[in-house]
């Protein structure tokens, strides 16, 4: 995954953020962070976020923030983390579609 330059999220990116962040005590610009891989905390790590995301967020609204291909660097590593075979198997499939 590409490492990108911080950024300032808007107001409806933070809405659509927070909808994985219900437990964690995280701002949605540091949930951002970790997932773009400019952050160095070990817990929740890049993986982590990423399943929290897929389980949380719908892929439309995931698309407005992130760039498929680069949820799909991490998926191998956030799979592991994933409950859900229907998201798991989406997940596998969208990656696939996008090589």
């Amino acid at each position: 995954m590409t490492v990108m330059a911080e950024r300032t999220l808007t107001e409806e990116e933070r809405k659509i953020i927070s909808q994985a962040l219900w437990d964690l005590n995280l701002t949605p610009e540091e949930f951002v962070d970790i997932i773009e891989g400019r952050s160095s905390r070990k817990w929740p790590d890049r993986a982590f976020c990423a399943a929290r995301l897929l389980e949380s967020v719908n892929w439309f609204d995931i698309v407005k923030i992130f760039k498929p291909e680069d949820i799909c660097g991490l998926w191998q590593e956030a799979k592991r983390y994933v409950r859900f075979k229907s998201i798991r198997e989406g997940m596998d499939f969208a990656c696939r579609v996008l090589q």
